[in-house]
């Protein structure tokens, strides 16, 4: 499984954000929803990546690097769609970031994901993620979820 750096102007990211933002948005109240906007993906504390299957966008995910007491990443964005989920991509996906991550020095990623999403939190687990309070710009909401796993040793 092959992945490739993403920039706003990438083929099929637009429509791709869209799919997620519809899922999320009828999953979720809006206000409950912090989607990063396509224009932000270009910033230079975004790291994004994609997988194409026959020129067409299927997966991403990415991180940004953010600021609390210390400098940390947050996965933003992990989405496989569904014609293409099963095969290991979403867990291929977490795995680059977390290497891409490590390797660029930080020491710990955090997220936010929603209490409707049971196959995603089951897949952090796997990882290692644990659960944490609420961080950085986020408010403790009825159906957020937050997680964090240390990158050290």
């Amino acid at each position: 499984m092959q992945f490739i750096q993403l920039s706003s102007q990438s083929a099929g990211l637009a429509a791709l954000f869209n799919e997620i933002d519809t899922l999320m948005n009828s999953l979720y109240p809006a206000e409950a929803n912090d989607l990063i906007p396509i224009e932000e993906v270009d910033n230079p504390n975004t790291y994004l990546i994609g997988h194409y299957e026959q020129k067409e966008l299927v997966a991403c995910g990415s991180y940004v690097v953010k600021q609390d007491q210390s400098k940390y990443a947050e996965l933003k964005r992990i989405y496989v769609k569904p014609s293409q989920r099963g095969k290991g991509m979403a867990k291929a996906i977490i795995q680059h970031l977390l290497s891409q991550a490590k390797a660029t020095g930080l020491k710990q990623i955090k997220l936010e994901t929603g209490d409707q999403q049971h196959a995603a939190i089951k897949l952090y687990e796997a990882f290692g993620f644990e659960f944490c309070d609420a961080f950085g710009q986020y408010r403790q909401e009825p159906s957020s979820v937050f997680m964090q796993l240390s990158l050290e040793g």
